[in-house]
This record gives structure tokens, C-alpha cells and sequence, in this order.
């Protein structure tokens, strides 16, 4: 491996990150085999290591693995986001205090550079663990390198061997035994390699990570782009894929569910998308964007064989920016009603706010106000409505967010939300 180089890397992943979190309120699943089902308790979705140790896959449904479940007491909990969302919060501001530069890669992985900190990595890192485990009873591996692809790589080391004590520095690595860890590495692992782009390099016999570091750079440019070239360098020990410190804006948010029932009935249709269209505003404003375009989109279950699925949607644009749900609410309904047709039983549905742009929003040429620069949020009511529901947990709601609920997902085995309701904290 090229030492060429003096920065450095680490990624903090957390260790199973969902099954963590029900463990930390529920200590008696602790060494047990837990898994997380998705929305609508469709598919497995997070597992820890005894059940995976079961062969249980990811992303399987859960029907499929339902009597291995109960055959080996598995422990199943439903999608609970509210928690996972806060406790990973907790987690990276931890991480935060560790480096002076810090890239929150996903909700359980974040990249920091320790590039000149003038004490011993290992140590350093393992006060981390120690501190995250500590204060949040979240278990954390740390993988150090020179390039962000060799730190990813690291964390595998450092999950994988119990004796580096979930820290490894893969620099350390003699070259020899770097070469011998590649080959033990398919390409498909690696950092920023996925599974069209490990097919395009198997056609080529390119398996392993040796196979792609032993090979030509012109080849792999030519077969993955300027994407799969930076992998290559880093993979060599020079870093060319930079901490990002200001994430790049968002070009879309969508917010969709599966139906807990098949809904046909307009207005049950009206309410699952109307609190859909709320969670895609409250994402819109605390990413400080504005949203130009909005497609509202229903479609029929694509799995049943005795009837063709119907996929219904219509696409809107809008002359200005806009972000203010009380404009966005009622428009979502009005599409709604364009698309809509009776006599279908719709499984899925949900809207994307398309073609966002940063909190600012060009006049319109014939608006009133040409001399002024308002603020996307302009309506005063819609502010007050926002400002009260962030601090009293959506205490008002539109009208039509009112109804029988049939729409919302299954969630028979989910745990309360210990961190973000008053109503359901730990009780000791």
C-alpha cells in the first residue's frame, strides 16, 4: 500500500444501529437474536450478530423468516424512526467533540478527519467508544485510515476481529498483509462500488478488491468513471474524496407508506396524503428549502396476479419557490382529486417535492411586492401553526389529516418512543 500522504481518517459506524437502539431501553435483549421489520412490518431491516448468525438476510420479508423466528425466539421489533433519529443525534454530537472536522455520512456512520491531532489515534478513538457507549449505551466501531475508502474498509476490520477492541488502523498493516486483506474483500464491499458496477468489473474478472487494486487505472476509468478512478487512488493510500463539511443540497424529498389497508375511498386517500405532505414540508423547512415542483402519485398492489397494477400520478410545477404547507397541503389535495378514480384499491401512495432551491425565491415578474424580498414562510398563521406543533409535538392539524387512520402502516411489534414522547417515557 502507497504511504504516500499524511492525512487521516476515521469512520464511526454504529454496531447494529436499530437493534442497538431497542437494547439500550430494553436490556433484556441483550445477547438475544433481535430483528427490525420496515414500515408496515414488510421486510427485515436491521438484524444483530445472533440473528444473522440464524441466516437471517437482510432486507427479507418477514413472512419468508417467520417460522425460523419463532422456532429460534427471535425478537422482533417494528420500524420505530422517532427513536433511531434521536438517539442518532445523541450519537453524533458526541463524535463531534472528537475532531474539529466532522461528515455525518448517515444516520448511523459519520467520517472525521484526525489529520495533525497530536495524541495517539487508538487511544483517542477508544475514549470515543468508551464516551458514546457511556452516554448512550450505543456500541460503536471505529475504522482509521489515510483515505475515506480505506477508513470504511478499517471499520470492517474493526467489527469483524474482537481482538482490536472495535479500533483498527489499517495503515499499520504491513504491505503484504494489506494485500492478503484485499484479497479476502469482494469488490462489491468496497466503498462506493455497487452492484452494477461490481457486474460491470466481474465481466472483466475483477472480484476481489486485490483484483481491483492489481488493476489497470485507465480500465477501471473507463468501466466506472471519474467515481470509480477516486476509489482506486483511494484504495492506494492517496486521498482524493474530501470530507464534506456543508452536505450538497437535496434535490428532492419524497414522502410515501404502504398502506396498513387498501384504501379506495377519496377521503381516506386524502388524510394518509395530507400527513405525508406534512412530514415532506416539516424536511423541506429544516433543510431551509423551497420546493418548485409536486407530484402526487397512488398506485394499486403491484403483487396480486388477478389484477394489472394501476399507477396514478400528476406532476405540478409552481412559478415561485415555495415551502409554506399551508400553500403545499391544499395543493397535494386539489392533484389528488385530478388523478384520483373510483373503484381501485390503492396499496401505496405518498408526494415528492421536486426542483428545491436554498431558502430564497425569485419574484414573480407580475408580483405586487417587486421592491420587497419576502420570506418564503410568509404566511403568518402557517408560522404560528409550525412554531406551536414544534413545541407541543403536533398538537394542531389540518382538517383533513382527521379521519379513520385505516392508512396507517402495521407496526404490531413496535416500542414506545422513549426520547421524543412525553407519553411514552421509561417508566422505572
Amino acid at each position: 500500500m502507497t504511504r504516500a500522504g499524511r492525512q487521516k481518517f476515521a469512520l464511526v459506524d454504529c454496531n447494529n444501529f436499530y437493534a442497538s437502539c431497542e437494547r439500550v431501553f430494553e436490556p433484556k435483549l441483550e445477547g438475544k437474536a433481535v430483528v427490525v421489520l420496515s414500515n408496515n412490518d414488510g421486510c427485515v431491516v436491521a438484524r444483530s450478530n445472533e440473528a444473522k448468525a440464524l441466516g437471517i438476510g437482510m432486507g427479507v420479508p418477514y413472512f419468508q423468516v417467520k417460522g425460523l423466528v419463532q422456532k429460534n425466539s427471535v425478537q422482533v421489533k417494528s420500524s420505530n424512526y422517532p427513536l433511531y433519529g434521536d438517539m442518532s443525534s445523541r450519537v453524533m454530537k458526541i463524535i463531534d467533540n472528537y475532531s474539529p472536522i466532522q461528515e455525518i455520512y448517515s444516520i448511523d456512520e459519520s467520517f472525521i478527519d484526525l489529520t495533525g491531532l497530536p495524541f495517539n489515534l487508538i487511544t483517542h478513538m477508544q475514549s470515543l467508544r468508551g464516551q458514546v457507549k457511556e452516554w448512550t449505551g450505543i456500541p460503536v466501531c471505529v475504522g482509521i485510515g489515510r483515505t475515506k475508502v480505506l477508513a470504511k474498509l478499517a471499520n470492517h476490520i474493526a467489527k469483524s476481529y474482537p481482538r482490536f477492541k472495535g479500533v483498527f488502523d489499517i495503515d499499520t498493516l504491513p504491505h503484504q498483509r494489506y494485500c492478503d486483506l484485499l484479497r479476502s474483500v469482494r469488490a462489491r464491499k468496497l466503498w462506493g462500488i455497487g452492484r452494477q458496477s461490481s457486474n460491470k468489473l466481474a465481466r472483466i474478472n475483477i472480484n476481489s478488491s486485490y483484483d481491483f487494486y492489481r488493476a489497470d487505472v485507465g480500465i477501471i476509468e473507463t468501466l466506472l468513471g471519474v467515481n470509480g478512478k477516486r476509489v482506486y487512488q483511494e484504495l492506494r493510500g492517496h486521498p482524493c474524496i474530501p470530507i464534506e463539511l456543508i452536505p450538497p443540497t437535496r434535490q428532492q424529498i419524497v414522502s410515501s407508506r404502504s398502506f396498513g389497508s387498501d384504501l379506495s375511498d377519496f377521503d381516506e386517500l386524502k388524510q394518509a396524503l395530507t400527513v405525508l405532505t406534512r412530514k415532506a414540508v416539516n424536511k423541506l423547512n429544516s433543510h431551509q428549502l423551497a420546493a418548485t415542483t409536486l407530484t402526487v402519485f397512488i398506485y394499486t398492489n403491484p403483487h396480486k396476479k388477478d389484477k394489472p397494477c394501476v399507477h396514478l400520478s400528476k406532476t405540478i410545477g409552481m412559478t415561485t419557490a415555495i415551502q409554506d404547507e399551508s400553500q403545499i397541503i391544499p395543493l397535494t389535495a386539489k392533484t389528488l382529486r385530478l388523478i384520483y378514480e373510483p373503484g381501485h384499491s390503492f396499496y401505496k401512495g405518498g408526494i415528492v417535492l421536486g426542483n428545491l432551491t436554498k431558502n430564497y425565491r425569485q419574484q414573480d415578474l407580475f408580483s405586487s411586492t417587486q421592491n420587497e424580498q419576502p420570506q418564503i414562510n410568509s404566511d403568518n398563521s402557517s408560522s404560528a401553526m409550525q412554531s406551536i406543533n414544534r413545541r407541543f409535538n403536533e398538537s394542531l392539524k389540518y382538517a383533513s389529516e382527521i379521519g379513520n387512520d385505516r392508512w396507517y402502516p402495521r407496526a404490531e411489534f413496535r416500542s414506545n418512543r422513549y426520547t421524543t414522547s412525553w407519553d411514552e417515557l421509561l417508566t422505572v
